[in-house]
């Protein structure tokens, strides 16, 4: 049995065309995340959520990063986060202690903005915010 020139063109667009949107179904399932480095200090040995970002100098933004789920406490990202800034360990700021209203998104793009907190003497954390947005406590 032979098979005609144009049944087999169309065959092959068809494979073609359904690895295209199997390929892009996979990538763009997921969690997504850009971060914006407003702590206005560079940062060496950023980790986030456990994925090793790098260096993030001040005012620059990663690329979107993929993430196989994220934590949010109220609609607040809430991840573990750490890394040097002038060769200090800075950590995240744990500012909720209680775990109610926690939740964890395994799919969407967002962005957020990494910000330092240095509200008490000799301490200074890091938090992240949504872009452009404000954490509760900078209205004070």
């Amino acid at each position: 049995m032979k098979v005609s020139k144009p049944k087999i063109i169309q065959l092959s667009l068809l494979a073609l065309s359904s690895i295209i949107i199997l390929t892009s179904f996979i990538n763009f399932k997921g969690f997504h995340a850009k971060f914006y480095n407003k702590t206005g200090e560079d940062i060496d040995s950023l980790v986030i959520a456990g994925t090793f970002i790098g260096s993030l100098k001040k005012g620059e933004s990663t690329e979107y990063i993929s993430f196989k789920e994220f934590e949010f406490d109220d609609n607040f990202p809430y991840e573990n986060i750490s890394g040097l800034i002038r060769n200090k360990k800075i950590v995240q700021d744990y500012w909720s202690d209680c775990g109610q209203g926690r939740e964890t998104k395994s799919n969407g793009t967002y962005s957020f903005d990494l910000k330092k907190d240095v509200r008490l003497i000799d301490t200074t954390c890091f938090y992240l915010t949504g872009h452009n947005e404000k954490i509760f406590w900078e209205d004070f």
